[in-house]
């Protein structure tokens, strides 16, 4: 086939001596259909699109403008536009000093009450107005030339991006013009497949395969790729998890080289298409496309648009219909016969996972840790220096306390206050501009009569619990994102033998295949009697995860689970959080030159490999599937 060229529904491709066959009967193609672009909008207020200067950096922009007047509001135009679909909204800023920023702050939360990521802008004539640092997240002031504000519309975006799976999972554009690339061989038997916590797991895994002289699969999820391997988030979760996938790709194909082994790469519970883009481009022999805590209808949609993705790149697709332990709508229910015949014909699959009764002990929400560091970002943006959105709310904060208190406007206290957050907000340049908060409130006790120094005091104390209060929440965010950590009691699942069958019957013939999650909870027995029914893989993630510590602990001893929490000391410290901050730490040290292993590794490496082999491997060896007729072996 020449490059360029198509394939035409239900046709067969050639490529060399490889046939790729055609979409299953039923099976929709995944046809990418030109759409309008997707121009945002800016609504602007009638006064600002009139400033002749402040219109021309807005036109810049090439948004949709819609203008709002005293007959049709702002609230009232957001409410009939699209969610999300508005960048941000300008309005002129008609108070200067501290009642500016109590203004902007009442402005920012009526506009936002149906999109709490909605950029707003405040226009001001002059810069002295109001000090942009003391506003919050994805809110600034559009003052004469400025020159920044496109940059301020891609910060919008991209924190919309990593909060809204609908936004980055839209169905992806056509495929470039090329040849279509024949998948690799689907499968030979029943594999183990274990999760990756740490890199220096590949050895073993890789050693299990030489001894054995069988394929070994070894899988990292998004989460775990996020949270257990990359070094930093620094550029975006996207970004870093791309390079611990590239990374490990160059590990397991030198261990391949060095150890003689079959050692597979896999994809596990990925979720969003630029992830799933990511294995395929770093050379991943299989992903698992995870649809499976949507509706049925929404998952075949997503399935199908990501493995036509991963067909590009010639990569063996898993789909899952069921979720295991998710948060989706099937949330503990096992997998139905009819839903999985359903799914099964209504997708082009090389292997399909399903929930037969068991359950992970990991969570694989890769969208909500998205959600969360972008949260943790946003308070970091303004917390930079004495954090004066901080200080801004504590100004406020006291500015109440006097009206409650009956002073007026006028009085005394009110214009302390108020001297203060202008001499806060004094003007300089560069992030650190004006003089630190630490310099305003001394220089004040210096001048301030004794009997006005409480309100001092008060005002700094309230600042500082601002940003304790944003200190908080970041280790309540950490928190969700780690309450990840295996538990250390194990209890085996009740495997549903009879829905096995059913399932197994569905995929007779069709030259797919059964995977079972959540390996580390069947029981040996269960295991062998999932291998004998066709099961081509099963996966194992927390069980190993924890032999891989003992092992190793037994070995370098660590202090993995200490008995002093230091939750006692620091009610804002969780405990999922220190035990994983514990472990990798330990990782990292104990095992800092494991490629350098490989030639003579450690004892306790051979103890562990020996594990891996009677634990997992042994039970699924010597069984023979009962593959059907089209199955590629």
């Amino acid at each position: 086939m020449s490059k360029g060229s198509t394939v035409s529904k239900g046709s067969t491709v050639s490529k060399g001596s490889t046939v790729i066959p055609p979409l299953p009967p039923g099976v929709r193609e995944a046809v990418a259909r030109p759409r309008r672009a997707e121009v945002q909008h800016a609504v602007v207020a009638a006064e600002v699109w009139h400033t002749p200067w402040a219109r021309a950096l807005l036109e810049r922009l090439g948004l949709r403008t819609v203008i709002a007047d005293e007959r049709l509001s702002c609230e009232r135009v957001l409410e009939t536009l699209a969610a999300q679909s508005v960048a941000f909204v300008c309005e002129e800023l008609p108070v200067s000093g501290l009642a500016a920023t109590a203004w902007a702050a009442r402005r920012t939360e009526a506009l936002r009450r149906g999109d709490p990521l909605l950029g707003v802008v405040f226009m001001v004539e002059d810069r002295r107005a109001l000090d942009p640092r003391a506003l919050g997240p994805l809110v600034r002031t559009l003052a004469p030339g400025d020159t920044d504000l496109p940059g301020f519309v891609a910060e919008v975006r991209r924190v919309r991006h990593e909060y809204h799976w609908e936004l980055r999972n839209r169905r992806p554009a056509a495929p470039p013009a090329g040849e279509a690339v024949a998948p690799p061989a689907r499968w030979s038997g029943a594999v183990p497949n274990f999760n990756v916590k740490h890199p220096s797991m590949l050895l073993p895994y890789a050693l299990l395969s030489a001894r054995t002289g069988r394929e070994v699969y070894c899988e990292i999820s998004p989460q775990e790729a996020l949270l257990f391997v990359a070094d930093s988030v620094g550029r975006g979760p996207a970004a870093a998890v791309g390079e611990v996938f590239r990374a490990l790709r160059q590990d397991v194909d030198r261990l391949n080289t060095v150890a003689g082994s079959r050692l597979r790469l896999h994809l596990d519970h990925a979720d969003d298409y630029e992830v799933i883009q990511a294995a395929c481009e770093a050379g991943f022999d299989s992903v698992m496309v995870d649809g499976s805590g949507r509706t049925l209808q929404q998952n075949v949609v997503f399935t199908n648009a990501a493995t036509e993705l991963a067909r590009r790149h010639g990569v063996l697709v898993e789909g899952e219909i069921g979720s295991i332990d998710g948060a989706g709508l099937r949330k503990w229910n096992k997998t139905t016969p009819g839903d999985f015949a359903r799914f099964v014909e209504q997708t082009d699959l090389d292997l399909v996972g399903a929930h037969i009764g068991q359950f992970h002990s990991f969570d694989y929400g890769f969208a909500a840790t998205r959600r969360a560091l972008a949260d943790v970002g946003l308070m970091d943006d303004r917390a930079t220096g004495d954090d004066l959105h901080a200080f801004a709310e504590a100004c406020a904060r006291v500015e109440r306390r006097l009206a409650d208190a009956g002073l007026p406007g006028y009085a005394a206290e009110h214009r302390l206050v108020a001297a203060l957050a202008r001499r806060a907000v004094a003007a300089g340049d560069g992030q650190e501009a004006g003089p630190r908060l630490e310099t305003v409130f001394r220089e004040a006790r210096e001048r301030v009569p004794a009997y006005q120094r409480p309100l001092i005091d008060l005002l700094e104390r309230e600042w500082l619990e601002c940003r304790l209060a944003k200190s908080r929440r970041k280790s309540e965010l950490w928190d969700e994102v780690f309450a990840t950590e295996p538990a250390r009691e194990h209890r085996y699942a009740t495997v549903d033998h009879g829905l096995v069958h059913a399932l197994t019957t569905t995929l007779a013939g069709s030259g797919r295949a059964l995977v079972v999650h959540g390996g580390s909870s069947v029981s040996r027995t269960d295991l062998a009697t999932l291998a004998a029914q066709g099961v081509a893989r099963v996966n194992f993630g927390s069980g190993v995860y924890t032999d891989y510590l003992d092992a190793l602990g037994a070995h370098l001893p660590g202090d993995l689970d200490p008995v002093a929490d230091p939750s006692a000391d620091n009610p804002h410290v969780g405990e999922g959080t220190w035990k994983h901050v514990r472990r990798m730490s330990y990782l990292a040290e104990a095992t800092r030159d494991w490629r350098s292993w490989t030639h003579a590794p450690p004892s306790f490496v051979d103890t562990f490999v020996s594990r891996l082999e009677r634990r997992y491997a042994a039970p699924l060896r010597d069984r023979t599937p009962r593959e059907a007729p089209g199955g590629r072996s």
